[in-house]
C-alpha cells in the first residue's frame, strides 16, 4: 500500500502541469576531491545559504497572532497547523504552506523535526488530526489551573485552523488557533486540560495518543518532491560521471539524440524513486563523521523560480545495506544501497543505449 501511495506521489509530480522539455547530455566526469579523501568525488557547488535556505513554518505566527477558536468548531479538513509541546520540547510540528512553486499535494510542511524537507503522508496525518476533533470535552467547574496541575505545565498542543471550513473547502490561512494545556489525571486516568479559559476532562487513551506521535509516520518515504514544471537544470554525479538534464528547444535530448515524452518521464521517475527505508537514531545521527565519508552520489536540482529553493541531495555510504542521504544540508535518513546502485545502473544502460561513453 505504501509503495502503490509512493508511487502515485511520483506519477502526480510527472503529470502535474505541462512537462517541461529538457535536453539531456553525457558531460563526462565529475572532479576528484583532493582534499576530502572520504569522497570519490567534489560536487562542484557555488551555493550561498541563502539559495539552499529551509522555508519558513507560519506556526508562530499564527500562535501569537490567530484570535482564539472554539473546540467545538474543530474538524480535521478545517486544521492549517498544528504543533505538539512535550515535557517542554517541541517534538512535532505541521502547517499547511502553499507555494507556487510546489504541487498542491505538497504543500503540507513538517517544520519539527524535519526542517520542512519531508512529502507529507496526508491520510495519516488526517487520521492524526481526527483524534483531537473528536475528543469529548468534560466540562470542569470549582477548580483552578493550580489544583489542577496546569500552572506551569510544559505539556500543551496549538492547533490553527479556518472557522469557516465547509465539507465544499475553504481558505488556506486559519483565521482561529486554540491551545491546549494538559495537567494532572483524576483517579480515572482523564486529563485535566485548559483551553479558551477553561477546564476540561479529556479521555486519558485520547490524550495519550495525541502526545505518543512518530513524526516519521507522517512522511511518504520519499527523499524529495521537485516539481517538474520549476526545475531548469538538474546534475547526477557518481562513479566519476556527471549527467546533465536542461531544459531546451521544445524537444527532449539524451547526448544529442531525441527522446519521446515517454523516455523522459521514465529518467526522472528514476530521480525520484530512491525511497526512505528508515530513520537515523539519535545515537547514529551523533557518530556520523561528515568529514570521511564516501559519497556514492549526489542529484542537484536547479529550479526556473526565484522562490523555489534548489534542492540539492547527498548520498553517503553508511553500511553494506544503507546509504544515508543528505538533502539542503539536513540528515535524517537511511536508503537502500541496492535500490541506489540499481538506479545508477539505469543510468549507465541509457548512456549506453543512447551512444554515450561507458
Amino acid at each position: 500500500m505504501k509503495e502503490k501511495k509512493r508511487k502515485d506521489v511520483i506519477r502526480s509530480i510527472i503529470t502535474a502541469g505541462s512537462l517541461l522539455l529538457w535536453v539531456v547530455t553525457f558531460v563526462g566526469c565529475g572532479q576528484k576531491s583532493d582534499t576530502n579523501e572520504g569522497n570519490k568525488y567534489r560536487i562542484n557547488q557555488s551555493d550561498t545559504d541563502e539559495e539552499i535556505q529551509m522555508e519558513e513554518s507560519s506556526l508562530a505566527r499564527w500562535e501569537s497572532s490567530l484570535q482564539k477558536g472554539n473546540q467545538e468548531e474543530l474538524m480535521a479538513e478545517a486544521f492549517r497547523g498544528m504543533s505538539v509541546t512535550r515535557e517542554g520540547k517541541l517534538c512535532f510540528a505541521v502547517s499547511y504552506e502553499p507555494r507556487a512553486y510546489k504541487n498542491s499535494f505538497d504543500c503540507w510542511t513538517i517544520s519539527v523535526p524535519y526542517q520542512s524537507m519531508v512529502t507529507v503522508d496526508t491520510e495519516i496525518m488526517y487520521a492524526y488530526f481526527r483524534i483531537l476533533e473528536r475528543v469529548e470535552w468534560m466540562p470542569v467547574y470549582g477548580m483552578t489551573s493550580e489544583q489542577a496541575g496546569i500552572t506551569g505545565t510544559s505539556d500543551h498542543i496549538f492547533v490553527a485552523y479556518y472557522s469557516g471550513q465547509t465539507k465544499e473547502g475553504g481558505q488556506a490561512e486559519p483565521d482561529r488557533g486554540m491551545t491546549f494545556r494538559f495537567g494532572n489525571q483524576d483517579e480515572a486516568g482523564n486529563y485535566y486540560v485548559e483551553t479558551d479559559g477553561r477546564i476540561w476532562l479529556a479521555e486519558g487513551a485520547v490524550v495519550d495518543k495525541l502526545f505518543a506521535v512518530n513524526p516519521y509516520d507522517f512522511i511518504l518515504k520519499v527523499v524529495s518532491v521537485v516539481n517538474l514544471d520549476t526545475i531548469s537544470k538538474a546534475t547526477i554525479c557518481f562513479d566519476d560521471r556527471s549527467y546533465e538534464m536542461r531544459a531546451d528547444g521544445g524537444v527532449f535530448w539524451w547526448n544529442g539524440k531525441e527522446m519521446d515524452s515517454a523516455e523522459v518521464d521514465a529518467v526522472y521517475t528514476e530521480l525520484m524513486s530512491i525511497f526512505i527505508e528508515r530513520e537515523l537514531s539519535p545515537e547514529e545521527k551523533k557518530n556520523i563523521d561528515a568529514r570521511n565519508r564516501e559519497l556514492l552520489m549526489s542529484v542537484t536540482f536547479e529550479r526556473n523560480r526565484e522562490d523555489a529553493p534548489k534542492i540539492i541531495q547527498c548520498y553517503y555510504a553508511f553500511d553494506e545495506t544503507y546509504a544515508s542521504v543528505q538533502v539542503n544540508g539536513t540528515e535524517f535518513f537511511l536508503v537502500s544501497r541496492e535500490a541506489l546502485t540499481s538506479v545508477q545502473k539505469n543510468w549507465k544502460d541509457k548512456e549506453r543505449a543512447f551512444g554515450g561513453n561507458s
